[in-house]
């Protein structure tokens, strides 16, 4: 697993980088972090950083990965960078309600961070 994840204390926003295309099998590890770094935290808020991801694995990768966003009761992500297929895949996510969370995209962390910010 060589995508990144962190929680950024001073922010108070779960961090998730993707380093390459994201596959099924880095559901299971990203899913336990965002319920570690979720647990007792008064924002569920998460950057995403999509930049070098080039595809998603299926459906099932997709279908996992939002039910760790549900199971994490993540609020609010902002999308940084991203391939126009990923980005249309992450509209349509949030638009057809299978995912609970407000989203948007931005050029830079800092653009996000900030309208994350806003939603408090």
């Amino acid at each position: 697993m060589d995508h990144k994840v962190w929680y950024d204390q001073e922010d108070e926003i779960i961090h998730l980088e993707f380093t390459r295309d994201y596959l099924t099998t880095d559901v299971p590890f990203i899913h336990k972090k965002l319920m570690e770094f979720g647990e007792g935290k008064r924002y569920k808020q998460m950057v995403i950083q999509i930049s070098k991801t080039n595809k998603v694995e299926n459906r099932e990768t997709r279908e996992l990965s939002n039910q760790s966003l549900r199971d994490a009761q993540i609020t609010d992500v902002a999308f940084i960078g991203g391939s126009a297929a990923n980005r249309m895949i992450a509209k349509v996510l949030l638009k057809t309600g299978n995912l609970k969370t407000n989203g948007n995209f931005f050029k830079t962390v800092e653009e996000g961070i900030n309208w994350l910010k806003s939603k408090r």
